[in-house]
């Protein structure tokens, strides 16, 4: 059991908490701006992470919980590409309570809305593909009240990890069931979208988004920004015809893709259990590498951390300066 007593942070003032998750590559960062345009605040603007060559559109996500959820991966002996195995029950382990700290930190900073333009914002949210994965965590601090999955053809996101990560099918696709499963379980009560339907069937994947969430349908302005932002040529790495160098992995996936229709009953509960809990894992020389990379994560923090200790000694150095000079001048 956790040993954190403390009440969940809450964005207070009858707002509510929502988390848009899925497997990287799927369509987050869109859905993630759709969500904002309709009235969901995603925090400051200001943490929100800049556009990337592989995101020109923005990826709509704040830096600081992405670094973070990566140092928890890390933390936990893995990375978002190399997840650990997490059993039921590890987010109440008592030596995470520093990580609860910190997550609350990041909020009170980045989601604390009084006094900001989204103050009346009915929800606030944050996107992470990796909180598919770690949500179970993040409820032990927010109140977390419900989620929106995004899934993708997995042989689409396969075709764009090898493109931006040189990862392999096999691999693609265990992550992709991995997050899939992972996030499902999660919270029962989530909405699931496809890809597909943020382009083929915008105005009705908007009007679920609006239901699920209780909020307001758009107007004709909000509808003009959505419809902008959706741009097809963002559309990349598209399956079409039939299927590239099978893999027996490949083909679970696609069985529970079901060409669009996500069927999240296609295999065994036991089996469904062992891939969301990440016992079905890449290959196993990805481990030392997930053990190095978790080091080399841990590293960067620890100097982050100090950068900013030494940030704030030199303001108040100058600071102390600066009275010392007044108060001579006064003499």
């Amino acid at each position: 059991m956790t040993d954190d007593t403390r009440p969940l942070w809450s964005p207070g003032s009858g707002r509510s908490a929502m988390c848009l998750i899925g497997m990287h590559r799927s369509g987050t960062s869109l859905a993630a701006r759709v969500l904002s345009l309709l009235g969901v605040s995603l925090g400051s603007p200001e943490g929100l992470l800049p556009p990337g060559p592989d995101n020109p559109a923005g990826y709509w996500e704040n830096k600081s919980i992405q670094e973070f959820d990566d140092e928890l991966l890390a933390a936990l002996g893995g990375a978002w590409d190399q997840p650990p195995v997490l059993a039921p029950g590890w987010p109440a382990d008592a030596a995470l309570a520093p990580f609860r700290d910190r997550a609350r930190q990041i909020l009170d900073t980045d989601f604390a809305l009084s006094g900001t333009p989204a103050a009346d914002a009915r929800w606030i949210g944050f996107k992470d593909p990796r909180v598919s994965l770690l949500l179970p965590f993040w409820r032990t601090v927010l109140d977390i009240g419900t989620t929106i999955v995004v899934v993708r053809d997995p042989r689409e996101v396969a075709g764009s990890l090898a493109t931006r990560n040189d990862i392999d099918p096999a691999q693609a696709a265990t992550l992709w069931m991995r997050y899939l499963f992972a996030a499902t379980a999660a919270d029962p009560g989530h909405l699931l979208l496809t890809h597909r339907q943020l382009f083929d069937d915008l105005d009705a994947t908007v009007a679920q988004m609006t239901s699920h969430l209780g909020l307001p349908e758009p107007d004709a302005d909000v509808q003009a920004a959505i419809a902008a932002h959706v741009d097809p040529d963002l559309r990349h790495h598209q399956a079409q015809g039939p299927r590239p160098d099978p893999n027996p992995v490949m083909e679970l996936a696609l069985t529970v893709w079901d060409d669009g229709r996500p069927d999240l009953t296609a295999l065994s509960p036991t089996l469904i259990d062992a891939i969301g809990q990440g016992w079905l894992r890449p290959a196993a020389d990805g481990e030392a590498l997930a053990a190095a990379r978790a080091e080399a994560v841990s590293f960067k923090e620890q100097l982050k951390r100090r950068n900013e200790k030494v940030r704030a000694l030199e303001a108040a150095l100058q600071a102390k300066a600066a009275e010392a000079g007044r108060s001579a001048e006064a003499g």
